[in-house]
């Protein structure tokens, strides 16, 4: 077996290829143009030096399937340049991967690289000076089998007659899996082309550029400007780590047309760029919280951020940069801060329309008064620039309004430490807190009493004007009361008798719609008051030596016009005033005993229901035949049943619960 002495290192170009970080996209499928366009910039300036803008020129033209297609699909390009050529340092150059030959340009030597991964084939042609004549080379480029040199073809000759100096590069065609990925518009693609060299239009050092479609052709520069609105250079200091030098990185405040949008999924962005291309980019809409803005409301803004320290620090594929992620996360937010300064007037208007809306949703919801009595300090603080509906801004609220509470208790945990002097401090400062949120709590309870007084009122008209039908009692009902509730399983703000009376707010036990069956211990009877209440002691009528009222409701349907004294609503509640005494103690939903009902207990009865001539009739003969003082209702008192019934029209129960409320309501600004 004869053994491998050999110490030469093999290389796999087709390997090194197939590793480069190219997945299918629409700007992968456009990278190779690019690396062709910056080859042509250099060939430029390196012939024609401080006079590269005014005698370059570059042309690419799309070169396109045969389609009926109004846009057919890309093949590929040929860009052609009027620069140096490939003369006999360039091809030595081209020849030799990862070069150095344009390090101080940017260069990274692997550009050709990605004419390899992405098209299927590459024929070059290029004219050159040297040695008293002029020379002409062509040769194709690409990948061969068996790893054999992607040279393929090459000549060397005379030039013609009459040659020109400059190279054509012919990008023709795709490889299958990038082919789809290539945009099909041209203003697309141009706008690609100025997206990727835009520092070099931005600073307007661009040689004669034209993009040449069919019969189309388009001075990239010219469509650059005619797209400008405005742009402004600026120089940041960026301090990247505490304690280190800050770094200077140039800044362009670009508004471009938004017809030549760089990016899809975003409007405004910045661009950070390595060796005057492109490397990163990143949008910046969240951040900025603007739509279109320009004079015309139609222009985006583009941060254009180049540098020493960025050219330095580009990786050789030109996809990202070399420095730490932190490192670049503080550069990015130096580049936002400096944005948002530009465009200042923009967010103000955006701050102004923030502050409006919040405005309105305190008024609407006053608990979020006590984080945002200060409304500009408020948007300033803690409502990013996206924040724009009433739900963003509400969630914030509450947000803020949360953390004020947590942050409250845990001070009021803290007030046992610390000397005198600090606790006196403290206590005032929770104090303080504790008030404003507590009356934040009120208002917004007093504004859910508004809402409801305004509903109840809407539910009391005509639901159909023309047959002057009424809606059905349930609706006014579940509006107080929800039909079928127990009321251990209701909270305070679940429920709304205090429309009835202030004092049912603060209940223990209720049923509602329930057979008494259900709540009482020697009870056999089906029938169904529609809301039994019985206080707390501590809650209300706390008189020594008695018990606390029940309260029994009986709700009556608006309108409803047919009474007879065999339905009587006043001799209805009061036969459920004996059964309730007849049946025992009040139980509660385990069926264990609540509370007796002895014989002292009083009853206080609301029945609840349209005033008309035949429930007037009634009424005036029976216990409560007496007029309120105001006499829009009638009352009365049962010795035998220790009993207070009330009878109310819906008006006078809305009315009366304004009237109740009415205070606060104008201290809020709700009337």
């Amino acid at each position: 077996m004869k053994t491998d002495t050999s110490d030469d290192f093999q290389f796999s170009l087709a390997g090194r290829v197939r590793n480069l970080g190219f997945a299918p996209s629409p700007l992968n499928a456009l990278f190779p143009l690019f690396e062709a366009i910056a080859n042509a910039f250099h060939a430029i300036e390196a012939r024609w030096d401080r006079e590269a803008t005014a005698k370059g020129v570059i042309t690419v033209t799309i070169l396109r399937s045969s389609s009926d297609d109004e846009n057919p699909p890309v093949a590929g390009f040929l860009i052609e340049d009027n620069g140096i050529g490939l003369n006999t340092d360039n091809w030595r150059a081209f020849r030799t991967a990862d070069t150095a030959s344009k390090i101080s340009r940017g260069g990274k030597g692997v550009g050709r690289l990605s004419w390899l991964k992405v098209f299927q084939n590459t024929h070059v042609n290029s004219s050159f000076s040297e040695g008293g004549s002029t020379l002409h080379r062509s040769f194709d480029f690409a990948v061969a089998q068996n790893d054999a040199s992607p040279l393929i073809g090459h000549e060397l000759r005379l030039a013609g007659a009459t040659p020109t100096i400059g190279t054509k590069v012919r990008l023709e065609p795709y490889v299958q899996s990038y082919s789809a990925h290539c945009p099909r518009k041209v203003d697309t693609i141009a706008a690609h082309i100025i997206g990727h060299f835009l520092r070099n239009f931005a600073s307007y050092e661009v040689p004669s550029f034209t993009l040449v479609d069919r019969a189309e052709r388009i001075s990239l520069l010219d469509f650059y400007s005619s797209n400008v609105e405005s742009d402004t250079p600026e120089t940041l200091k960026v301090v990247l780590e505490p304690g280190e030098e800050p770094i200077d990185v140039d800044m362009y405040h670009i508004l471009l047309n938004k017809g030549l949008r760089l990016h899809d999924g975003g409007k405004h962005w910045n661009l950070y760029v390595g060796d005057g291309r492109v490397v990163r980019d990143e949008k910046i809409d969240n951040q900025l919280g603007l739509g279109y803005i320009g004079e015309n409301s139609d222009s985006v803004y583009i941060g254009l951020v180049s540098g020493d320290y960025l050219n330095g620090h580009v990786n050789q594929e030109r996809t990202n940069f070399t420095f730490r992620e932190d490192d670049y996360r503080s550069l990015h937010q130096a580049a936002v801060d400096a944005a948002k300064r530009h465009l200042a007037p923009y967010i103000e208007q955006v701050r102004t329309k923030q502050a409006g809306i919040t405005s309105r949703v305190v008024r609407e919801n006053p608990q979020f008064l006590a984080v945002a009595s200060n409304i500009p300090a408020f948007v300033e603080e803690h409502l990013s620039l996206n924040a724009k509906s009433e739900e963003d801004i509400y969630i914030e609220l509450a947000r803020q309004r949360r953390r004020k509470q947590r942050e409250t208790k845990r001070e009021i945990k803290a007030l046992s430490a610390g000397n005198a002097s600090e606790v006196v401090d403290r206590v005032q400062k929770v104090a303080s807190a504790i008030n404003s949120d507590k009356k934040a709590s009120l208002a917004e309870y007093v504004v859910k009493r508004k809402e409801i007084l305004d509903l109840l009122d809407s539910s009391l008209a005509y639901v159909d004007p023309e047959k002057r039908d009424y809606l059905r009692e349930e609706i006014v009902h579940d509006l107080i009361i929800p039909i079928r509730s127990d009321g251990e399983a209701l909270d305070y703000e679940d429920h709304n008798l205090w429309i009835l009376d202030d004092r049912l707010a603060f209940y223990s036990y209720l049923k509602s719609d329930k057979p008494f069956t259900t709540f009482l211990t020697d009870s056999d009877s089906t029938r169904e008051p529609d809301v039994a209440v019985v206080f707390d002691r501590s809650l209300a009528f706390d008189r020594e030596g008695t018990d606390e009222p029940i309260i029994i409701v009986e709700f009556k349907r608006p309108g409803r016009p047919n009474y007879s004294h065999s339905d009587n609503p006043v001799t209805q509640v009061l036969e459920y005033v004996n059964i309730m005494r007849n049946g025992g103690a009040f139980k509660d939903r385990t069926g264990r005993f609540r509370k007796p009902i002895p014989p002292s207990t009083r009853f206080i009865c609301f029945v609840v229901a349209d005033f008309t001539p035949k429930l007037v009739e009634v009424v005036s003969m029976s216990i409560a035949q007496n007029k309120s003082a105001d006499g829009e209702g009638y009352f009365g008192f049962s010795p035998i049943h220790n009993a207070v019934v009330e009878v109310l029209p819906y008006n006078k129960l809305l009315h009366d619960a304004r009237l109740r409320n009415e205070a606060f309501f104008a201290k809020l600004g709700l009337n």
